[in-house]
């Protein structure tokens, strides 16, 4: 059979069962997001050679069929995201015959706790979501020490313990959890990408960031000062919104800086910022400014900023006319 035949898309075609869906037994990739499945079926758990399989937006409670299925061992790509997981035990599913599994998505469900993962043998793991959730810590996944990305947003986090345990993160995203203090991640020495964004850090300058660093996500915390930053020149995003900053003092060594996000700040003097900006010229494209102090003379600096900044596209959330 050809590719087609292989792979099976079923999104949004409202099937509530597979009952009248051919499932040809050599299917690679089976997508059926956004239907309403309840129950995963005999006809399904019988497939042999299932690599990605996405159960995305259906209405699942719970996910244990899936470790008895034919296709286990050889799956390597399964998305769980916005069920009903899991009602009954409030834990991930353990999953420990999925041995080949790189891709795993636990998003949006009602899991409270990973430690059932923690007899989830597929050591090759390298991308983790289980972003929205009850989740408040690390453990049942310290042993993925292969991940690359580890989406932890909108959960119950306060501390970091156990983020030692997978130093090849190359993206890590901690949004909206409640994390305070000065949680260090100099073990990740390899991070590209990094959001504690609606934490609760008063501080940046704990975090010890490696050199590797290419976008940095801190908005909506209650940040005072920039530091820290000094060995991050290859940084291209920084956003510092929705803080308490007073001053710009720890950027100027940003050379390849292209976004830099400072709205909502207590920035009062334009003529300081915009000597900063300045010299950050070389890459600058995109700057948010709006809701400090500097920018309460609308007019002065959105005509002042496009005149210093050659390669300014975008100024708060407007497009610099001509570019």
């Amino acid at each position: 059979m050809g590719p087609l035949e292989e792979e099976l898309d079923l999104t949004n075609a409202h099937l509530s069962s597979l009952e009248t869906v051919p499932l040809a037994e050599n299917l690679t990739s089976l997508d059926l997001t956004a239907n309403r499945l309840r129950d995963l079926e005999p006809r399904l758990l019988a497939l042999t050679g299932l690599r990605k399989l996405s159960l995305r937006q259906n209405v699942l409670t719970t996910a244990a069929a899936l470790e008895q299925s034919a296709f286990a061992p050889v799956l390597q790509e399964l998305v769980l995201h916005d069920n009903h997981l899991s009602q009954a035990n409030h834990g991930a599913p353990n999953l420990a015959t999925m041995t080949s599994l790189t891709r795993l998505e636990l998003s949006y469900n009602q899991i409270k706790s990973l430690s059932p993962l923690s007899v989830c043998r597929a050591l090759s793991l390298r991308e983790l979501f289980v972003s929205n959730n009850k989740i408040s810590s690390l453990e049942g996944c310290r042993h993925f020490t292969q991940l690359t990305l580890l989406e932890l947003g909108a959960n119950r986090l306060a501390a970091l313990d156990g983020i030692a345990s997978f130093p090849d993160l190359r993206e890590l995203w901690l949004g909206s959890n409640r994390i305070a203090g000065n949680p260090s991640l100099s073990c990740l020495m390899r991070l590209e990408r990094l959001s504690i964004q609606s934490n609760r850090l008063c501080s940046m300058g704990g975090l010890c960031l490696a050199a590797t660093m290419r976008e940095l996500y801190l908005s909506h915390n209650n940040i005072q000062s920039i530091e820290g930053l000094d060995n991050l020149v290859q940084l291209r995003v920084l956003d510092l919104s929705n803080n308490a900053l007073h001053s710009l003092d720890g950027i100027v060594h940003l050379q390849l800086l292209e976004d830099l996000w400072l709205n909502d700040n207590q920035l009062k003097d334009l003529h300081s910022v915009v000597q900063v900006l300045v010299k950050l010229k070389a890459h600058l494209s995109c700057v948010y400014l709006a809701g400090n102090p500097a920018a309460d003379d609308d007019v002065s600096y959105r005509q002042l900023l496009p005149q210093l900044l050659p390669c300014l596209q975008q100024l708060d959330s407007d497009a610099v006319p001509g570019r």
